[in-house]
Formats: C-alpha cells, sequence, structure tokens
C-alpha cells in the first residue's frame, strides 16, 4: 500500500567543506574534527549533514540560527509516492521527525531531539530571514545507504566541494537507480525532477530525492569499506587496519589519499588534541620483490582503478613517531587525530575519521585498574605491561677451541626458548621464569542513597601473579570445563623463583638491559644435580653431610644482556614495531659448566600482551 509524500520548499541548499588547518608547519598533524559549512537561503533548504557534532542535541547544533523547523525523513518499510503539496508536511505526522525552536505552538509535537551525520534534512528559515551560513564543527561519518526499494529516498551522498559528477555518471553502474527519477530543489524553491541528468552536477552537501527500482545496496561510483564503521579507530592497541576501496561504476577511477587538516576538538569534554597519527601503508612490489612498510605520503595514489576492482590498504598506526605532548592540567583524555581524505577524478570524495592513543598515557584516570596503591595518581611508563617472545640464539663459542674459545660462531641449527619480561607502571623491568593471569573480584557497599542496596565499591579486574602464596586471593581467568582457572605462562630456560630485576642503561625498548641468573649448586633444577645418582647428589658417603660446591655439583652463573635496536633484527614486515613489538640483541655469558665461559649470541623479539603494570595486584 502507497502513502503520499506530501512536500513543497523553498530555497536552495549550497553546501561546502571548509577544513581549517591546526598548523602551517612541516608534517604538521591534522585531527579528525572537521567543520562543514552550509549556505542557507531563505526558505526551505534541503541539506546532507557529513559530519557528526559534538553535541548533537537540537538546541545546540541550530543555536544562533534563525529556525523556523527542520526535518528528517521516518524511514519506513513501505513506498512513498512523490507528490509537490506543501499542506501535508505538518508536525506530528508519522512519515517526519520535526524540531521547532521553543516558544513555536508546535514545540508540544516536537519528536527530533538530535541529529545525526550522514543524514538528509530539511531546513526552513523563518520568514524574512537572510540567507545564512550554518556551520557545524564535528567528526566525519561515512554510511552505506539503506535503500526503501521500489520507492523515492530521500538521500545524500559524499561530495567534493569543487564540483561533483553528473547524475548521469553518478548512477550509471547501479541497475536500480540509472534513468529514476531525481528531484532537487531549484532557485524557485520548487521539487523539480532533473531533467538532464547527463548534465546537471551533484553539488555538496546536498539532499535530494531519487527513486529505487527494487533492492539496492549502491553507495556511490566509488565505494569505501572500513574495519570499523566510525573510522579508522586504532585505540591503544591496535597498530593496523584494512581500509578498501571499490570502484563500482563502469569506467577507470584515479583515487587520491590524503591526510587533511585538523580542528581542535569543539569543547572541553573531548579528548585533547595531541598532534597527527603517523601513519604506514603496506607496499608490495612484485616487480622488483619489494615488500613492507612505507610511511604514508603526502598523496597516495592509485591512478587507474578498474571497474569492479578494489584497492584494500593496510594501514599501520606508528606510535613511536608522534610527536611528544604535554597537555593541559584539566583534560578529558589524550588522543592524535588525523582526517583521511579519499577522492577520485569525478568528483566523489569521503573524510574518514583516524585516532589514536599515543605510547605516553595521561592523566590518572588512565592509569586503570591494577594499578599500585602509590600509582593511582601517576602515569604509568609507556612500556608498562607483561611482554613475551623468544630469543633465537645462533652463535656460541667453542671453549675448547685453542684459537678462539671465547668467539660465537654459527651453530648448524639455532636454539629458541621463551622469555618473559614485566614492566612496572615506573618502568622496571624484571625478567619472569612465571606468571599466571587470575582476577581479582570487586567488592561492593551500601548505596548511601539507600542503604538497603549496594552498589560497587572497587571494581573487579585481572591481575599478574608471580607469588604462588597470593594465588588463594585471586580465582580463575578463564574457564576450563566450567571451572575457572588461571592463564599460565612459563618459560623452561630459567628455574628461578622470584622476579629478577633488569639493570637499565636507557628506557624499555631503547637501552640495553642486562640480569644475572644464578643457579645454586644445589638448587634441584642444577644439571649436575641428580637426586638419585649417589654421584651428583652433593652429599657424603653415609648420604648425611652435605658437600661443598665443585665436589659433585657447580653453580651455574648466568649473565644475560638484552640490547633494544630500532630495527626489527629478523627484519620481518610485521606492524606494531616499536610499539606492541620489540627486539633486538641477545647476549649471554654461561659460567660453571666448562672450566672455560661459554658466549652464546643471537637475536630476541618481545610483544606485548597485557598493559598490567603491576604485579601480585601491588601486595
Amino acid at each position: 500500500m502507497k502513502r503520499q509524500f506530501v512536500l513543497c520548499m523553498r530555497g536552495l541548499a549550497h553546501a561546502g567543506w571548509v577544513l581549517l588547518a591546526l598548523s602551517l608547519l612541516p608534517n604538521r598533524a591534522r585531527a579528525q574534527w572537521a567543520t562543514q559549512t552550509i549556505t542557507l537561503n531563505p526558505g526551505w533548504n534541503a541539506v546532507f549533514l557529513e559530519v557528526q557534532p559534538a553535541n548533537p542535541d537540537c538546541e545546540a547544533v541550530f543555536a544562533g540560527l534563525p529556525i523556523e523547523s527542520v526535518w528528517a525523513w521516518n524511514r519506513r518499510f513501505s513506498s512513498v509516492q512523490f507528490i509537490q503539496d506543501a499542506s501535508s508536511l505538518v508536525p506530528g505526522q508519522p512519515d517526519w521527525l520535526v524540531y521547532v525552536p521553543p516558544g513555536d505552538p508546535a514545540r508540544s509535537v516536537q519528536n527530533l531531539f538530535s541529529v545525526r551525520a550522514a543524514q538528509p534534512y530539511l531546513i526552513k528559515l523563518k520568514s524574512g530571514a537572510a540567507t545564512t551560513t550554518w556551520s557545524v564543527t564535528g567528526q566525519p561519518v561515512v554510511r552505506k545507504v539503506e535503500w526503501l526499494p521500489n520507492s523515492l529516498n530521500f538521500v545524500g551522498f559524499n561530495i567534493a566541494p569543487g564540483g561533483g559528477p553528473t547524475f548521469q555518471d553518478f548512477f550509471a553502474s547501479s541497475p536500480a537507480h540509472a534513468g529514476q527519477p531525481i528531484y532537487r530543489l531549484d532557485t524557485s524553491g520548487q521539487w523539480q525532477l532533473v531533467s538532464s541528468p547527463v548534465t546537471t552536477a551533484m553539488r555538496a552537501g546536498e539532499a535530494f530525492w531519487i527513486g529505487c527500482a527494487g533492492a539496492s545496496t549502491f553507495s556511490g561510483p566509488v565505494e569505501v569499506t572500513l574495519d570499523q564503521r566510525d573510522g579508522l579507530l586504532y585505540g591503544r592497541t591496535l597498530t593496523e587496519q584494512t581500509l578498501t576501496i571499490m570502484n563500482n561504476s563502469t569506467v577507470p577511477r584515479s583515487i587520491a589519499i590524503q591526510e587533511m587538516a585538523s580542528l581542535s576538538p569543539p569543547d572541553a569534554s573531548q579528548p585533547v588534541l595531541a598532534g597527527s597519527v603517523p601513519l604506514s601503508y603496506y607496499k608490495i612490489d612484485a616487480a622488483s620483490h619489494q615488500f613492507g612498510w612505507l610511511p604514508l605520503p603526502s598523496q597516495l595514489q592509485n591512478s587507474s582503478l578498474q571497474p569492479g576492482q578494489e584497492w584494500t590498504l593496510r594501514l599501520e598506526v606508528n606510535r613511536p613517531q608522534m610527536a611528544s605532548f604535554t597537555p593541559p592540567a584539566n583534560n578529558n583524555g589524550v588522543l592524535y587525530q588525523s582526517v583521511l581524505s579519499i577522492s577520485d577524478d569525478r568528483g566523489i570524495r569521503y573524510l574518514i575519521s583516524v585516532s589514536s592513543e599515543g605510547l605516553q598515557h595521561y592523566g590518572a584516570s588512565i592509569a586503570g585498574a591494577g594499578a599500585a596503591k602509590d600509582d593511582v595518581n601517576t602515569p604509568p611508563d609507556p612500556r608498562a605491561g607483561l611482554w613475551v617472545g623468544s630469543a633465537v640464539i645462533d652463535k656460541i663459542s667453542q671453549p675448547a677451541n685453542p684459537g678462539s674459545p671465547t668467539n660465537p660462531v654459527p651453530v648448524g641449527t639455532p636454539f629458541q626458548f621463551r622469555l618473559l619480561v614485566h614492566v612496572d607502571n615506573h618502568g622496571t623491568a624484571r625478567l619472569l621464569q612465571r606468571v599466571l593471569e587470575m582476577y581479582k573480584n570487586g567488592t561492593l557497599k551500601p548505596d548511601p542513597n539507600n542503604p538497603t542496596n549496594n552498589i560497587i565499591d572497587q571494581p573487579g579486574h585481572y591481575v599478574l601473579v608471580t607469588d604462588n602464596s597470593l594465588i588463594p586471593q585471586f580465582t580463575g581467568a578463564t574457564l576450563s570445563d566450567s571451572q575457572p582457572v588461571a592463564r599460565r605462562l612459563s618459560t623452561a630456560a630459567f628455574g628461578f623463583s622470584q622476579p629478577i630485576p633488569l639493570v637499565a642503561d636507557g628506557v624499555f625498548g631503547s637501552g640495553q638491559f642486562t640480569c644475572q641468573v644464578n643457579l645454586d649448586y644445589d638448587d634441584r633444577l642444577n644439571p649436575f644435580k641428580h637426586l638419585y645418582h649417589p654421584q651428583h647428589d652433593n652429599l657424603d658417603t653415609r648420604f648425611q653431610t652435605k658437600l661443598p660446591e665443585g665436589v659433585e655439583s657447580f653453580t651455574i652463573l648466568r649473565q644475560i644482556e638484552m640490547d633494544f635496536t630500532a630495527q626489527d633484527p629478523d627484519n620481518l614486515t610485521l606492524p606494531g614495531w616499536g610499539d606492541d613489538q620489540l627486539g633486538g640483541d641477545y647476549y649471554e655469558t654461561i659460567s660453571g659448566l666448562s672450566s672455560q665461559p661459554i658466549y652464546i649470541s643471537g637475536t630476541f623479539r618481545l610483544t606485548r600482551v597485557s598493559t598490567i603494570g603491576v604485579l601480585n595486584d601491588g601486595l
């Protein structure tokens, strides 16, 4: 059953983007806030909003404008028949949501309270109002069009400010829309059928009615798909995301990608802008057999994206390259932010929000659960957390070699063993033999407003445990056979029970870290000792008196050195190097196994698996 849509408008909406630079300094960041400016003419205007305002409340968005009413199509699931008749556009009808300013008699039936990005709107100015510029600061949002089949649809698209494609060029590749009626506002303010789609160009920020014959998923001749619908949001843990650009048209297109200029956040409720989000892209050059991560240039271009072809782009955030930043005393978080522009050579332009936290944490609230009691007001070290990886030994000395007993030489087959390192909130690194991930239950307290009810006092959180005596105080972090159990990480390469501090010459990730691991001659894990062998039990012939060191067993001393390097020691091309992946050169001197020290060397790499910056919950 068809419902009639009745509408008559006056005015012409002309919209364009103004993206303001935060700074003109070379290589300066650009942030994810942008301003869309729309010219509102007297009477009615049909507009397409491309940014999400920081405060979406209608009262805030339309403050200071001579607005008579704002209308949003209340999309339903039955077809719409277009008729030019203004009398049916009245507040309270089911097809439309409406906002009116305070004092309007229709305020009682108002049902539009906030605005959303990637949505079309009808805006009517008050009688006698002059041409007005509407500036909306927000975050760019990309949404796919959800078409109502076999009906007219009130829609808008992402069009470049300098001039868009013709309607014919835009819809040529979509059977559901090619040749369908298109209505737009003319200079007299009436919805008019576009009589010449071949020569009529689309405009940025414009909304119009277009017919859809059958079902459709068409969102434009160039379509952008993201891992997350709201943009490239890396947060603190993500290092790589994928961006896919699809040529849905019937002709080749040239695609350009640029980082765009920045605006500061519109108010103090938003995270402070710390700088740009340095990005790299993964390049594969089959002709020269080269592949790897390269810095995103000022303009990355695909000069000939063929019809039906996808351009899949892997984008990595380079947190180690982020500019240092000192936040203001009072802030609501800190973010590095950018806007990515994706445009073609025919007038299509998308803006993508990009944001990421840096290596450094800011503010007491960022410290989070699991911080030691004296750490709650101190931002944790950027590398705080549990790092797990391995050392690969590919060289070892030959003590029996009279010519070079101390020089490590290549081995036939490399030997690999696990490494566990924890960095606390103060930046102190410790070598671990084992660690358990467990959970500390939260606590409750009486609600001060209703003492008969309980509210959360301290929320539960995960903990890292190395002290076995503390295990009963916590519960499991995962389930096995429906029972809570701890997650255990350990290494067979060491036998010590307590974490060993690493002596630092630099900061974790860019300096030299050393420690000594001692294995006592009478330790049950000492390779010279055997519980059931009379010549290797460190006892006399009567099995009564302990023998001194050197009779049956020897203390093993391992002097360990880890030298972090700026480049991946294995020349791998994984994202996150210098961020959540670190490594370098590994050296070790082993004394006690032979009459001469044994020298080994190789490489090591570590991956951060937890950001908990305290062991044993600080107990």
